[in-house]
């Protein structure tokens, strides 16, 4: 009895306090994202067998791709509010903890190794920061981040 008070002391210290909630970027909202980064992500990232697969951390819908409701799936109907929103939020998650957009994940793991990307599993889905949808996507993030202009 006595070793189960203290297994149940001990499990009971390793329990801390929920770490407070960090507010997603937000601003130009879901209809910025929508013209600005979701094209790129659409057409760089939501392929079924990268992002455009809900077991991924970075889960993306897209047209002719994956879907929230399966029977759309690969099928020309436009992306719902609910997809475009999943979206925005699954984007904006690679955004919090970071001061500047160019240091996210959400630039830095597409970004070529010799460009000063992390490398993403042997792609290089942007050769370098010059590469016009990288940066599409970095002004995106830039924008939900509040950044001023500048590097």
């Amino acid at each position: 009895m006595r070793w189960a008070v203290i297994v149940l002391l001990a499990v009971a210290g390793c329990v801390g306090a929920e770490p407070e909630a960090q507010p997603l970027p937000v601003v130009g909202g879901v209809a910025a994202f929508v013209v600005t980064a979701q094209p790129v992500l659409t057409a760089r990232c939501a392929n079924p067998s990268c992002h455009g697969n809900a077991a991924r951390p970075l889960s993306l819908f897209a047209v002719h791709r994956h879907r929230m409701d399966s029977a759309d799936t690969f099928l020309d109907a436009p992306l719902t509010g609910a997809e475009e929103r999943h979206n925005f939020l699954q984007a904006s998650a690679f955004l919090l903890g970071v001061d500047r957009a160019a240091h996210s994940l959400l630039l830095t793991q597409p970004l070529a190794v010799r460009a000063g990307g992390d490398g993403h599993a042997g792609v290089e889905v942007f050769a370098d920061t010059e590469d016009f949808d990288y940066r599409r996507l970095r002004a995106w993030a830039a924008t939900a981040l509040g950044e001023e202009e500048g590097p």
